[in-house]
C-alpha cells in the first residue's frame, strides 16, 4: 500500500512538473518566424547621403527583436551611429538600442521595457538608416534585411549611385549640305558610365534651311544656314549646318524685243531655283553695239537692224533677239497761230515733223529776214521789234525748210510793269473821287457855296471818268 502511494506521488510531481514546462513552450511559440517587415530603396549621386526606411507592414508580437541590415561597406558607409540610424516611435519605448556591430552591417536589438515576456510591436517605420555613397560609385548597390539572431533574410533593396551628365559633343560641328541631301549627326553623352537620363532632344534654329529628327538625322530643306542644337539635361552641343541650293539655270523675262531708235527697255533675269546663294553676276554682250547697246540689263536701240544680246551667269547664258527700227525724217511743216504781231509781242512757231513718229533728231534752226523788224530765238519765238514785215525761216537737219512771213505793226504792246502802273493810276484816281464825294456829303458850309463846290466836284468828277474812258479804250486797242 504504501508503495501504491509513493508510485502515485512521483507521478503527480512528474506531472506538476510538465505542467509547469509547457506555458514557457508556449511563450517561445509567441515570436514569429516571418514577419513581414520591407526595406526601401533609394538613389542619389556619388558623395551624396540618402535615407532607407525599414517598415513593419502589420502589428506583430514578438519575445524579442533582432533585426540587421547588411550593406556592402566599399560603397556605402554609415557614418553616424546616431544620427544616421534613428529608432522609430513604435520602437522608441522598447528595452535595447541600435548598434552597428561590423562595417557592413546596422544592427537593432530590443526586449519589453517592463520585463514582460512578449510584446507588441505595432505597424510602421522601425529604423531609419542614412547612407552616404561613396566617391566613384557608380550603379546600384544591394541592401539585405535580415531577422532574429539566425539573421534569416526577409528582404532586400537598391541604393542606386546616379552618375550625372557633364557634357554631350557631336561627331560634327559644321556640315555642308545640298538641298535635299540628308545626314545622321551622332552625339556621344559624358560620361560614358552616366546613369542620368541620356536621353538626347533634337532642335534647329531654322526649319526652313534644315530639319533634325529625334534620332539626329538632318535634312536640307533650302539655302542658308542653321544650327542644330543636342540637349540633354542642362548640357547642350551645337552643329551649324549650311545648306546649298546649287543654280541649274536661269530665264530672261523676254526672249525677243523689238525696239525704236532711241528707245530703251530693262530686260530682268530670273535664277532657278530662286533660294540659290550661288553667284548671280550677270554679264551682259550684245551682238552689234552700233543695233544694240546693253548695260546692267537695259537695252538702248541706236539703229535700224538686228542684234542679240545673251546674258551669262556662270555656265548658264540665255538670249534676247532684238530688232531695232528707225523712222527717218521726211519732212517739216511749221507755222504760227497768227500772222500779225504788235511791238514787243512774242508769237512762238508751231512744227510738226513727217512721220510723225520719226526717230530722227531736229536739230532746228530758226533765222530772220530783218531784226530791226522781227527777231527769232533758238526755241523759235518770235518777238515784234519794230513796224514792218519779215520772214522768219525754220530748217530741220540742214536739210528740210520752211519760211513763215510776218507783219508787225506799229501798236506797241506795254509791259507788265506799265500795266502794272496804269492800274495803280486808275486806283487812286477812284480813291481821289470817293473821298470827294465823301467831304461833299460831310460838309458845313453855306449852301450857295456848297452848290459852288458841287459844281466843281461835278467838273471834275466828268473830267475824271473821260480820262479813265480814254485810258481804258487805248489800253483795250493795245491789246
Amino acid at each position: 500500500m504504501k508503495k501504491q502511494i509513493l508510485k502515485s506521488l512521483v507521478i503527480l510531481l512528474i506531472i506538476a512538473m510538465m505542467s509547469a514546462l509547457l506555458p514557457i513552450n508556449m511563450v517561445k511559440a509567441a515570436n514569429p518566424t516571418n514577419p513581414k517587415f520591407e526595406v526601401t530603396s533609394a538613389e542619389g549621386k556619388a558623395g551624396e547621403k540618402v535615407t532607407v526606411e525599414v517598415k513593419l507592414t502589420e502589428d506583430t508580437v514578438f519575445e524579442d527583436l533582432t533585426l540587421a541590415v547588411d550593406y556592402d561597406s566599399t560603397k556605402l558607409a554609415v557614418e553616424s551611429e546616431e544620427n544616421d540610424v534613428i529608432l522609430g516611435e513604435n520602437v522608441s519605448n522598447l528595452f535595447g538600442g541600435k548598434s552597428i556591430a561590423q562595417a557592413g552591417r546596422v544592427e537593432f536589438q530590443a526586449i519589453d521595457a517592463q520585463g514582460e515576456d512578449t510584446f507588441t510591436v505595432k505597424a510602421g517605420t522601425v529604423l531609419t538608416i542614412r547612407f552616404k555613397i561613396l566617391e566613384g560609385v557608380a550603379g546600384s548597390t544591394e541592401l539585405s534585411l535580415k531577422y532574429d539572431t539566425t539573421y534569416t533574410q526577409l528582404g532586400k533593396a537598391t541604393i542606386k549611385s546616379i552618375v550625372p551628365v557633364t557634357g554631350i559633343s557631336l561627331d560634327k560641328t559644321m556640315l555642308e549640305l545640298t538641298k535635299g541631301e540628308e545626314t545622321t549627326l551622332v552625339a556621344t553623352v559624358k560620361p560614358e558610365n552616366a546613369t542620368e537620363d541620356k536621353t538626347v532632344t533634337w532642335n534647329t534654329t531654322n526649319a526652313n534651311v534644315a530639319t533634325v529628327s529625334e534620332n539626329g538625322v538632318v535634312k536640307a530643306i533650302g539655302a542658308g544656314t542653321t544650327t542644330i542644337v543636342a540637349k540633354v539635361g542642362e548640357v547642350e552641343a551645337t552643329c551649324t549646318v549650311t545648306v546649298k541650293s546649287p543654280m541649274t539655270g536661269i530665264e530672261l523675262s523676254e526672249t525677243e524685243v523689238e525696239l525704236v531708235k532711241g528707245q530703251t527697255k530693262k530686260i530682268e533675269v530670273k535664277f532657278i531655283p530662286g533660294d540659290t546663294r550661288d553667284d548671280r553676276t550677270v554679264i551682259w554682250e550684245t551682238s552689234d553695239k552700233n543695233v544694240v547697246e546693253v548695260e546692267n540689263g537695259v537695252l538702248k536701240g541706236i539703229k535700224a537692224g538686228e542684234a542679240t544680246i545673251t546674258a551669262k551667269v556662270g555656265t548658264f547664258t540665255q538670249t534676247v533677239k532684238v530688232n531695232v527700227k528707225e523712222y527717218p525724217l521726211e519732212g517739216i511743216v511749221a507755222w504760227t497761230e497768227k500772222e500779225e504781231i504788235d511791238i514787243n509781242e512774242k508769237l512762238p512757231i508751231e512744227i510738226a515733223t513727217n512721220p510723225a513718229n520719226t526717230t530722227d533728231s531736229l536739230n532746228l534752226e530758226f533765222t530772220s529776214s530783218d531784226e530791226k523788224i522781227a527777231t527769232v530765238d533758238d526755241k523759235g519765238v518770235i518777238t515784234g521789234v519794230s513796224q514792218g514785215e519779215a520772214t522768219i525761216t525754220v530748217v530741220a537737219n540742214e536739210k528740210y525748210t520752211q519760211t513763215i512771213k510776218i507783219a508787225v505793226t506799229d501798236k506797241v504792246l506795254e509791259d507788265e510793269d506799265n500795266n502794272n502802273q496804269e492800274e495803280i493810276k486808275d486806283e487812286e484816281e477812284k480813291e481821289t473821287t470817293e473821298a470827294i464825294e465823301e467831304k461833299e456829303t460831310t460838309s458845313v458850309l453855306p449852301k450857295t457855296a456848297d452848290i459852288a463846290i458841287g459844281a466843281v466836284v461835278f467838273i471834275m468828277i466828268v473830267a475824271g471818268a473821260g480820262a479813265i474812258y480814254i485810258i481804258r479804250k487805248n489800253k483795250k486797242l493795245n491789246n
